[in-house]
């Protein structure tokens, strides 16, 4: 039997992933709306083809998170999706180079969900690691039979 908590992390990492896909697919299709011709640090590092493969290293991490939490490994589940929010985190260096109004409706629509659901990733990591109990483990040796109820 799943947890509330396991059900609510199997929603949002998977509302994150589908929002994530709109957002990065935006990213590197329409590329030249989001660089400006001389960009600072930081957005001289994107390139077009880091973002979907980009994509698929968070999501990766935001899976691998999900199965652990859901495994009961609390610490690792922590670790990535920690990892996992940066991807709606870094949404936020969108703005260092070009302004709110620069972008369309739709893309600030997404790069401010990004970040949203970024936070409640972190939010939901640091829960893990330092609030969330950890279920006790179950034996899974091969030598003990499971007890029986009389």
């Amino acid at each position: 039997m799943r947890s509330r908590a396991t059900t609510v992390l199997r929603v949002l990492v998977a509302v994150t992933i589908v929002e994530s896909f709109v957002h990065y697919a935006d990213n590197t299709l329409r590329y030249d709306d989001y660089v400006v011709a001389d960009p600072t640090f930081p957005g001289s590092l994107t390139k077009q083809w880091v973002i979907p493969v980009s994509w698929v290293l968070f999501t990766a991490a935001g899976i691998i998170g999900y199965r652990r939490f859901r495994d009961g490994r609390r610490p690792e589940a922590a670790a990535w999706i920690g990892a996992y929010s940066v991807s709606g985190l870094i949404s936020l260096l969108h703005y260092v180079d070009i302004s709110v109004s620069d972008l369309s409706v739709f893309q600030n629509t997404f790069v401010f969900l990004d970040v949203l659901l970024g936070v409640l990733l972190l939010a939901f990591a640091l829960w893990a690691a330092f609030v969330a109990p950890v279920p006790p483990e179950t034996e899974t040796s091969g030598d003990a039979a499971p007890a029986r109820r009389a």
